[in-house]
């Protein structure tokens, strides 16, 4: 072979396409340097400088656009123009494609680049210009599976093809060339004898025009291609005019790209062509950077958006990306089969070709405030002067008394203990308490104020390891104990109650928990055990529930903050949505007044339907095209209706060949993809969590998923025995989210319990719910009983997940739950009848659905300050009965629970009775002294130490609130119009049950910035606190001063459940007349104060106009007239206390209003006289059971049983 052949054979590597010869470009040896993002990458595409150089030369060719008008299937019956006998092809018109001309094909990029045939050769040789050399029959290529050779028209085919039934249907005209059906070889002849004449590309004005002329007679398809044309040429002048914008803003344009060779320019070689190829490349990504920080070009037009969806194909052929075929049959105008690649085409794809996501390796290691992942604060060395060790008969022994009731117990072989953190215990350095000790040579005794431990010195056994607590004995098993219960890992497939793993509690005097096969950390990074040791901590706390806890928080680490929005509403549904369908519904909540917080999109979000080859499309991390082009642009929408956003990851099965960033990954590993070998999820290689971090999450990360909702289902196992890959999940990307915290607030994961000392990674996922009322029925007690391994964060599938029966009350009273529950997620499966959109239900069940909707987001206020407490105080906000009463009571109502310090809650999880079609519970009201009030129901008034049959209807949940509690809320039902999220409310409504008095502190995060480090526990005094305070013999409630605050105004009002008597709703009056205009004096000062002064009269004034009866109110007030009328809004007394701010730095502190009734202290807040000695109202039993009968007979015949009463 000469060097002439071998110079030019690299322009034999590639195929034909549309009369155009295109051979494989080189890779991109440099990578961009950082993510370009979709959007961007079509601005770049679109601006296209060459077009406005030679807008005066009518040849001047535009820039093809690949596989966008498909030539007509061959068994249409479109008539098909060919050539005469022995007639010569026509020659199209078309200009040639310029060395900026490639597409994708098959996964490989190809460039365009001139035949080699022997004419060219020659012409190369003797520099002669040589004629066109016509198509042969040799010419044949491959169209939707069938091979077709150029022939001189359709009668003319070679004899042994006219055996064909169909072959005078399978001809067509193709680039002005007429084609026979040849033979069913799906492989090309080969180009490498004779060439066809290189037909230039068709315009993109051209195809449009030919395309049009084809679908004619399909009617309104040409309209449609017409107005696509349209739209595309819109959007494209749209971006050249935003890019204009930016230029006058002083940023940077993209550098023009090379100017195409005139027509009648030579072929160049190939090498050329490579040069410019890249030349262009390294332009375009260049000037898309400097670009990106400036353009943000969000596509909201439903029009512009279908065409951005439909333009991917170009993005993908300058930025290396596979081409998607559009999913909008608007444009599937000919559906084609993907053709093979040629014999000669190389078999290995483009290596390191740019990519939207990011090249770098990253490490982990600290940036800024953030702190690596392998830094974590831990204290796991116990005081040595706590410390009692020795070596026995049979082995060594040490014990750590840690408090006066809380012992930890181990035993080894070979004298070695372990001082290194577990997943139970971070901390173990305790102040050492009084204890004694007795050691002689076959006893030792260990004797505190609470327990009496005996161990005979050899191997732990029950006979040699005791311990005596109170009137019972402890005898060593090897096994946790804890007959309270604790949770378990999950609730998959649980149709009711399950067993739970032990707790700390106990109704014993003591509880054991085992600590000998938990998971070790050792500086930072994970550590197994050596096996044979045993390792165990004993609670004895003889019932004192709250104090066993409270130790357990100290050695295990407490409860973190939680951030506001994750206290709000969730969305999650197992279904495929798109892009437009999941914006649209959460628009339609929007409309429908449901506020939600955070939008969580399971699997679907990513490829699922991927070849058999890789296995199933359970593990994924590459975005569907087909349902979400334009990921970044989705998410942006979401962040801008307020809402947060999680996605799903099972990451069992890797990172596999097919994922967008398999190449990424692989490089940061030093993973071999030459046989597309899947890299394989290890959670004991630490290689592997960074690149699983830093590397493939990073990237999706910096598109808009703010956190992952990790759904482990693989079991405990992994590479080394003892340490379970749910621990290092959960552990590992908790700590990684605090890279995210400017945009989540605190650090959070969503995730699977792996043990005791989950708790430190907030929120837990309970599985699959299956619907029925047994599931619900157990969710209560399981939520509850979790507290007793100090699990405060259960997020459950409300409403369940699949299978069971569709049933519009049991949804209802799931979301009831849901409302008193630590998280509200409302969730399905893909089946449309167990969708939770509220609007999906009959009307009862719609409404219902929506008001406790509506009164979760109004919560949050209160939610937030028992997030604080959970942090700082160990209190869980979901508590057993039996933790605030030692009643044998307290044992018996496992789905009885408080909710906060003041309210109880006695969920209806059973169906309505068929007599009385209401709802009930047997509830039990401890004897605090105290009387109780339903505050969902405030018309009846109960007395404490005793059980109550409680009924109520599908609108009410029996939530009870004894006297002398205080319940903030927000005033606002959602975000407002077109808006979710949450942030700190602009006005306060306060819940008071008078009868004694009260007192709460509303607690909100910092108004400062806090350090990463520190977000998950901000200093306390850093918070923002508002004291609230109920004088219950002066009737004062007292509101202030705000501590760390920024003194702002908000509106507060003050809402008296149960009590409708001796109110004074006057309390505040008007020093001027309601009339007056705000006078102007001049003094800035001056006229702020005044025009504050007025802003609040007319405030108040509305209010009293709200509050006014009307025999028929107007229709703005008519929502608000329909509540106050319901038996709810009877028997509570509202009272707007006007707009305030108290304490802070707003220089307005002292222009609050000071009459009569109230009075600001800027040590002591505001004060507002109520009423003096105001009591609950006093139930008028006959007229109650008078109403409940007329009820029974209006609504059903079994007026019976209210006689019976």
């Amino acid at each position: 072979m000469s060097a002439n052949d071998q110079k030019q054979k690299p322009a034999l590597d590639g195929f034909w396409h549309n009369g155009n010869f295109f051979a494989w470009s080189p890779p991109v040896t440099k990578p961009p340097p950082a993510r370009i993002p979709s959007r961007l990458v079509v601005a770049a595409i679109l601006h296209d400088p060459t077009k406005e150089a030679t807008q005066s030369t009518t040849n001047a060719p535009e820039k093809p656009i690949a596989a966008e008008v498909h030539p007509p299937r061959p068994a249409t019956k479109t008539a098909v123009t060919t050539p005469a006998p022995n007639q010569q092809p026509q020659q199209t018109n078309e200009p040639k494609p310029g060395a900026n001309t490639f597409v994708s094909h098959n996964g490989h990029t190809f460039a365009w680049a001139p035949p080699v045939t022997k004419c060219q050769q020659d012409r190369a040789t003797n520099s002669q210009p040589s004629p066109s050399i016509p198509p042969t029959p040799e010419h044949s290529f491959s169209h939707n599976g069938h091979s077709y050779a150029w022939a001189p028209s359709v009668t003319t085919r070679q004899p042994e093809h006219q055996s064909k039934s169909d072959t005078s249907m399978n001809a067509f005209s193709h680039n002005g060339h007429s084609f026979a059906w040849a033979s069913s070889e799906t492989k090309r002849q080969s180009d490498s004898t004779t060439k066809a004449p290189v037909q230039a590309p068709m315009s993109l004005s051209t195809q449009f025009g030919e395309a049009r002329k084809t679908m004619e007679e399909l009617g309104e398809l040409g309209q449609l291609l017409e107005r696509s044309q349209a739209r595309l040429e819109r959007t494209k002048t749209g971006i050249l005019e935003s890019l204009a914008g930016s230029s006058r803003a002083g940023i940077v344009q993209p550098d023009p790209l090379p100017l195409p060779p005139p027509r009648n320019s030579p072929p160049r070689p190939f090498r050329d062509f490579q040069d410019e190829l890249a030349e262009a490349r390294r332009l375009a990504v260049a000037s898309i950077t400097r670009n990106q920080q400036h353009i943000r070009n969000r596509i909201t037009n439903e029009d512009l958006y279908d065409e951005l969806r439909h333009l991917r194909t170009v993005t993908s052929r300058l930025v290396g990306e596979r081409l998607h075929p559009p999913s909008n049959p608007r444009y599937q105008i000919a559906q084609q089969t993907p053709e093979p690649l040629p014999s000669n085409a190389t078999t290995e794809p483009p290596k390191d070709l740019p990519s939207r996501y990011s090249f770098a390796n990253k490490t982990d290691k600290p940036q800024g405030d953030v702190p690596s992942r392998y830094s974590f604060t831990a204290d796991p060395v116990a005081n040595p002067k706590s410390v009692v060790k020795g070596q026995g008969h049979k082995g060594h022994y040490r014990f750590s008394l840690l408090t006066d009731k809380l012992v930890r117990f181990e035993w080894s072989e070979d004298g070695g203990f372990e001082d290194r953190a577990s997943t139970t215990a971070f901390f173990r350095s305790f102040p050492t308490p009084e204890f004694k000790v007795n050691d002689n040579k076959d006893k030792l005794e260990i004797v505190t104020q609470y327990f009496h431990l005996t161990y005979d010195k050899n191997e732990f056994s029950s006979d040699g390891l005791t311990v005596k607590a109170g009137n019972d004995v402890w005898h060593y098993d090897g096994k946790s104990y804890g007959d309270l219960g604790g949770t378990a890992r999950t609730l998959d497939r649980a149709d009711g109650r399950i067993p739970l793993e032990p707790g700390v509690l106990s109704c014993k005097a003591y509880a054991v928990l085992d600590d000998s096969a938990s998971m070790l950390f050792e500086d930072g990074w994970i550590a197994t055990r050596k096996p044979g040791r045993k390792d165990g901590y004993l609670f004895a706390y003889h019932g004192d529930h709250k104090a066993a806890i409270k130790d357990f928080y100290r050695l295990s680490g407490g409860q973190p903050l939680l951030p506001r929005w994750a206290l709000g509403n969730w969305w999650s549904r197992y279904h495929a949505y798109s892009d437009k369908e999941y914006l649209a519904l959460m628009k339609r909540f929007t409309a429908e007044k449901i506020p939600l917080n955070v939008a969580v999109i399971d699997m679907d979000w990513h490829k699922v339907n991927i070849p058999s080859k890789y296995g199933s499309g359970w593990t994924g991390y590459s975005w569907n095209p087909d349902l979400f082009p334009l990921p970044e642009n989705f998410l942006s929408n979401l962040h801008d209706m307020g809402l947060k956003v999680a996605v799903n990851d099972h990451p069992a099965d890797g990172i596999r060949a097919f994922e967008d960033q398999y190449k990424l990954v692989a490089k940061a590993l030093g993973h071999d993809t030459s046989k597309e070998e899947p890299i394989r999820f290890d959670c004991t290689d630490k290689k592997f969590l960074d690149a699983y971090f830093d590397v493939l999450k990073t990237n999706l990360e910096d598109e808009g998923i703010d956190f992952w909702w990790i759904d482990w289902q693989q079991g405990n196992r992994s590479r080394i025995p003892g340490v379970d890959p749910l621990w290092v999940l959960n552990h590992y990307h908790y700590l990684t989210s605090r890279r995210n915290v400017k945009t989540t607030a605190t650090p959070i994961t969503f995730s699977r319990y792996a043990g005791a000392g989950s708790h430190r990674y907030p929120i837990g996922f309970s599985g699959d719910t299956l619907i029925t009322w047994a599931s619900l029925h157990f969710q209560p007690e399981f939520t509850a009983t979790a507290s007793n391994i100090g699990y405060g964060w259960w997020s459950h599938d409300i409403g369940g997940h699949y299978a069971g029966v569709r049933s519009n009350e049991l949804t209802a009273r799931w979301v009831q739950f849901g409302c008193f529950s630590p998280i509200l997620r409302l969730h399905s499966e893909k089946s449309q009848w167990n969708s939770k959109e509220p609007w999906l239900y009959e009307p009862e069940a719609r409404k219902v659905m929506t008001d406790y909707l509506q009164l979760r987001y109004r919560l949050i206020p209160f939610l937030y300050t028992m997030n604080v407490r959970a942090c700082y105080e160990s209190e869980p906000l979901m508590q057993p009965m039996y933790w605030n009463h030692k009643d044998e009571e307290a044992y018996t109502v496992p789905n009885q629970y408080y909710f906060g310090p003041d309210l109880i809650v006695a969920p209806i999880t059973t169906p309505n009775n068929s007599s009385t079609l209401m709802g009930s519970v047997r509830a039990w009201l401890p004897d605090s002294g105290r009387r109780y009030i339903d505050i969902r129901h405030p018309s009846l008034i109960y007395d404490g130490g005793r059980y109550v049959d409680i009924h109520r209807p599908l609108s009410e949940i029996p939530v009870f609130a004894k006297e002398g509690t205080i319940i903030p809320l927000d005033t606002a039902k959602s975000a407002g119009r077109h808006k979710h999220g949450s942030t700190r409310p602009q006005a306060i409504t306060i819940q008071l049950v008078v009868g004694v008095d009260a007192y709460f502190e509303l607690v909100e995060e910092p108004t400062g910035a806090v350090p990463a480090a520190k977000v998950d526990r901000p200093d306390p005094s850093t918070l923002v606190r508002t004291p609230i305070r109920w004088d219950q013999k002066e009737g004062i409630l007292t509101i202030g001063p705000e501590v760390n605050g920024r003194g702002e105004r908000r509106e507060w009002t003050v809402e008296l459940v149960g009590c409708t008597e001796g109110v004074n709703k006057d309390v505040v009056e008007d020093d001027d007349d309601d009339d007056d205009l705000p006078m102007v004096t001049g003094n800035p000062a001056s006229d702020l104060q005044n025009f504050n002064r007025f802003r609040e009269r007319l405030l108040r004034l509305r209010e009293r106009f709200r509050n006014a009866p009307r025999p028929s109110p107007s229709w703005p007030h008519r929502e608000r007239e329909r509540e106050r009328q319901q038996p709810h809004y009877s028997h509570i007394t509202t009272v707007y206390l006007g707009a305030l701010a108290f304490g802070g730095i707003n220089p307005d502190n002292n222009n609050n209003n000071n009459n009569n009734n109230n009075n600001l202290n800027q040590d002591k807040g505001q004060e507002f006289k109520l009423g003096k000695d105001l009591q609950l109202d006093v139930v008028d039993i006959h007229l109650r059971l008078h109403e409940m009968l007329y009820r029974c007979e209006m609504e059903y015949p079994m007026k019976e049983v209210i006689y019976n009463l």
